[in-house]
């Protein structure tokens, strides 16, 4: 028997192992070919939903990457694919440090995107200052979006005039007196000045507003599908 006559067998061996290795290469190229074509539409959901969730003109925001509580609290699976269109057809979770927040459909893996935010929640606080006709001011100790105003004068004494720092948001003629609430600056302090004829003693005055308190939490967004 010739040498090339012996290593015929051989050769068929190395075709057949050649050919198989090649198949199994196709069948797990296209595999993750289709695991790539998914998982990218997943990930480009999830970015975009949780960039929208922390912009500034959000339903859930009090600014820019500060997440409203009280607007989480009332989020549900509905009111996401509501508010974000970009969640809907998909599987969606949405979560703040360990606890779930809403969840649209049902899912059970997908691509998950973590965020850095503050979550911000305000809490009523009330204020009876005592003013003197010499001095009707009060500052509020914390920055406040806004405040509820009780007037009712002492007779004898006339209020006409509330300014918040040099902006006039309340004015009578006449005198102003019942319950008023007014728009503040959330970003400065608040002095707000009375113009008066008079004293307005603590039972004759009270500011609620409602300060914040941040915390750092971790949103994960996670998109199924």
């Amino acid at each position: 028997m010739s040498r090339a006559q012996m290593n015929l067998p051989a050769l068929a061996v190395a075709l057949l192992v050649v050919t198989t290795v090649s198949i199994l290469g196709f069948g797990m190229a296209d595999r993750a070919f289709v695991a790539a074509d998914r998982d990218p539409g997943e990930r480009r959901v999830a970015v975009a939903l949780s960039e929208r969730l922390v912009g500034a003109e959000t339903r859930v925001t009090a600014r820019a990457n500060v997440l409203d509580a009280d607007e989480l609290g009332a989020l549900n699976g509905s009111r996401l694919r509501t508010l974000f269109p970009v969640a809907d057809g998909r599987d969606v979770r949405l979560r703040i440090g360990d606890r779930t927040v809403a969840i649209a459909g049902d899912p059970a893996g997908g691509t998950t995107i973590q965020r850095v935010v503050l979550v911000e929640e305000r809490e009523a606080a009330t204020l009876h200052p005592d003013l003197s006709a010499a001095e009707p001011t009060v500052t509020l100790p914390r920055r406040s979006p806004n405040a509820t105003i009780e007037l009712s004068p002492p007779a004898g004494t006339t209020v006409e005039t509330v300014r918040a720092n040099d902006r006039v948001v309340l004015r009578n003629g006449s005198g102003l007196a019942g319950r008023f609430d007014v728009r503040l600056s959330a970003f400065e302090t608040t002095t707000l000045s009375f113009e008066t004829d008079g004293p307005l003693p603590t039972e004759s005055l009270e500011v609620t507003y409602a300060p914040a308190e941040t915390r750092k939490e971790l949103l994960a967004v996670t998109v199924d599908g």
